[in-house]
Formats: C-alpha cells, sequence, structure tokens
C-alpha cells in the first residue's frame, strides 16, 4: 500500500494492484470511522483517488483522497467546501453523491446554475480548468431530504484538481500554457485565457449535453446560444475577449430562459382566448 498522497493501493501476495478493495489505509481513516463509513470502489479511473460509501447505505457520499501537492485543498477551502479537519490525518473531502440527470424542462436552468458557479469562482480569481461533461453534476428534485445543504435541481462542478488562482482577474489576465485537461487533449490546444477557458469548456460540455439529450436536432436558440460561448478562437496569447465572461454568459441565458418562458405563457393565453370565441361564434 502506497503512502503520501494518493493513489492509495492495496496489493495482494505478489505485490499486484488489487483494484476492487479499499485501501487499509482509507477504511482506517478517522473520519470515516467517525461517521461508520462503509466504503466500495466508485469509478475504475479513480481507482485509488476516489471512493463511495456502499450503495446499501444511504445517504451516499464519494471520498475523495485529495493531492497536497495541487492546490485542490486550498481551492476547495476559498470555495467553502468542507474538508476533514487537519487532526484527522490526511485531508479527504466527502461530498454528496449526485448524478447528471437530463430533464428538458431544467436542462437551461442548470446551464445557469453552472455558470453561476463558474461566475463565483471567476470573482475569486479562481479557473477550474477542466470543465467537461464528467466534472458538472446535478442534484435531483427529490435530493433535499437526504442532502439538506444540497439544493435541488442544481447544477455543481467537481474535482478542482487543475484549479489554479490569479492575481488578476477576467479582462485582464492574459494567457497561460494550459495544465493537462479532457477538452485540451482532445482539441490540442495549448495556451488560452484561463477564464475564457472555462467558458469555452462549459460551451463544449452543453454542446455534449444537448446531443445526449436531444440528439442532432437541438432547438435552434440552444445551439446559437452554445455557438456564441464557443466563439471562434482557438488559443489566443493575450487576454481573450473572443467570447463572453461567465457572468455576461448567465445573464444572457436567464434572460433567454426568461423571454422564452413569456413566450410560452403567451401562447397558453392566445390558445385559451380562441378556445373561448369559438363556442360563442357557433
Amino acid at each position: 500500500m502506497s503512502t503520501g498522497n494518493p493513489p492509495w493501493y492495496e496489493t495482494d501476495e505478489d505485490g499486484q494492484i488489487t483494484i476492487l478493495e479499499v485501501p487499509a489505509r482509507l477504511k482506517s481513516h478517522p473520519e470515516v470511522l467517525r461517521r461508520g463509513f462503509e466504503l466500495e470502489p466508485a469509478y475504475p479511473c479513480k481507482i485509488g483517488v476516489v471512493y463511495r460509501t456502499s450503495l446499501l447505505k444511504e445517504p451516499l457520499y464519494h471520498i475523495k483522497i485529495l493531492d497536497t501537492d495541487t492546490q485542490e485543498a486550498a481551492m476547495f477551502q476559498l470555495l467553502s467546501r468542507q474538508l476533514t479537519s487537519p487532526e484527522a490525518g490526511h485531508p479527504l473531502l466527502i461530498t454528496p453523491s449526485l448524478f447528471v440527470r437530463l430533464e428538458s424542462c431544467s436542462l437551461m436552468g442548470r446551464v445557469i446554475s453552472c455558470f453561476q458557479g463558474i461566475e463565483y469562482m471567476h470573482s475569486l480569481h479562481i479557473a477550474h480548468m477542466d470543465i467537461c461533461p464528467g466534472n458538472v453534476v446535478a442534484a435531483a428534485r427529490n435530493i433535499g431530504q437526504r442532502y439538506p445543504d444540497v439544493e435541488p435541481g442544481k447544477a455543481y462542478l467537481i474535482d478542482f484538481g487543475s484549479s489554479l488562482q490569479f492575481t488578476l482577474g477576467p479582462g485582464s489576465q492574459p494567457a497561460i500554457v494550459l495544465p493537462p485537461s479532457q477538452f485540451r487533449l482532445e482539441y490540442d490546444i495549448t495556451y488560452f485565457d484561463p477564464y475564457s477557458w472555462d467558458v469555452y469548456c462549459a460551451a463544449l460540455t452543453m454542446q455534449r449535453t444537448m446531443e445526449t439529450y436531444y440528439g442532432r436536432h437541438p432547438p435552434l436558440i440552444a445551439r446559437l446560444y452554445a455557438s456564441w460561448l464557443e466563439g471562434k478562437e482557438r488559443g489566443c496569447t493575450t487576454v481573450c475577449h473572443c467570447r463572453p465572461t461567465a457572468r455576461r454568459a448567465r445573464q444572457v441565458l436567464t434572460g433567454i430562459v426568461w423571454g422564452v418562458r413569456a413566450w410560452e405563457f403567451l401562447k397558453n393565453v392566445l390558445y385559451n382566448l380562441k378556445a373561448l370565441r369559438l363556442p360563442l361564434l357557433s
């Protein structure tokens, strides 16, 4: 079994890693013992780093072993995420087990809440740097009873292992060499304004989400909005002005949602008025 930072592994008699075994070091962690967690592996790609409490015992939680050589623990503390106390040993992040649920009536609302989170991070001069479909989760509408601190229907960003904090804020911070991330590897991009990179990755995430839910024919207004977010620039070496800030993106989408709701309400009113007139004319 490894020591220090993750990944933590269990090995068999031949020294081979047993990926389905929860590390003894984690099972004996003071906070795990205090809360009576029964653990099991969560994701094959996160073996040695992320584990989950037993599916047989609700509420469910994910437990991430934090790497103290990165800024992740500091980022969580800045963002008011609760970590285990230093007296409890190696820092762990314990969060409710949320799952992405795509519902057409709330999809745009969840995109808005995602941009609210990005906007808040950017106000602290923090860029997530690895926004992708796997790093955005959403709370179910009925989840509040199990997790009082979770807002039902809200989208949450996770995995801040690549996040960075800067001296300058959006509109002033020049481009940097991007750290490894899903979309950087996929699109082979090296330089980007970090705040603009978050918005760009959020646009790609929105497009992937729409493709999953709507197939090849998402609503035109949603496609135009995502295209506006994506922009045309693929790696300025200075401050990027080729796409909106997270705040502007949230404001515009909020306006679109309210406009669509107003239009739907007006259509219903006109339909009902027409239905009332027909009997009078007959």
